[in-house]
């Protein structure tokens, strides 16, 4: 009887382990990392990250994008998610700018939505990126940008893009947002 039971505690510590095992990269089925840089401009504004998508192999559930942005003190344009249609921002989590704790994070991230049927994007998401072309003192910081299908799941196709653009000049007297850019093609 006692052996019994001892196995039996054996079993239920086992079992008890396994669930206690942190799952890595559950339902990732792909991974695109980006790099970009205001290149053709004099500012230091990058993003750098990785788009990880989770699903199955027939079906997209879930989109998540990281990213560590990094913005000129000069630089009024930032840095923008395009974030295409039939999905949809479900959480943005963003800490940029970081090291000024007078300042609030969620005060330089803003998301803006599309209402044309001919665009492929619907949503775009600006982080630190001032309309009213003055710029806001630049800084760095992490951002987090959770995306889900307006259907139960996606098929992955050919046109399934982010869109990512960083920078901005006056160019022949116009002011230009977005100076470079780049789309991420998912699956």
């Amino acid at each position: 009887m006692l052996i019994a039971i001892g196995f039996v505690l054996f079993l239920l510590n086992i079992n008890t382990n396994e669930t206690n095992e942190p799952v890595v990269n559950g339902n990732i089925i792909q991974v695109k990392n980006f790099d970009l840089d205001a290149k053709s401009t004099n500012l230091k504004t990058r993003t750098e990250g990785a788009i990880f998508v989770e699903g199955e192999k027939e079906q997209i559930d879930h989109i998540k994008i990281v990213a560590h942005v990094e913005i000129d003190p000069t630089d009024w344009g930032g840095v923008a998610f395009y974030i295409p249609d039939q999905w949809s921002v479900s959480s943005i989590t963003s800490s940029y700018p970081e090291h000024q704790s007078k300042l609030k994070p969620a005060d330089y991230v803003s998301t803006w939505k599309n209402s044309s049927n001919d665009s492929s994007w619907r949503t775009m998401i600006e982080i630190g990126r001032e309309r009213d072309i003055t710029a806001n003192g630049g800084g760095t910081g992490i951002i987090v940008i959770d995306l889900s299908p307006d259907q139960k799941a996606v098929i992955p196709s050919e046109s399934l893009k982010i869109g990512i653009e960083v920078g901005s000049e006056e160019k022949d007297g116009k002011k230009v947002m977005g100076t470079d850019s780049v789309e991420i093609p998912v699956f």
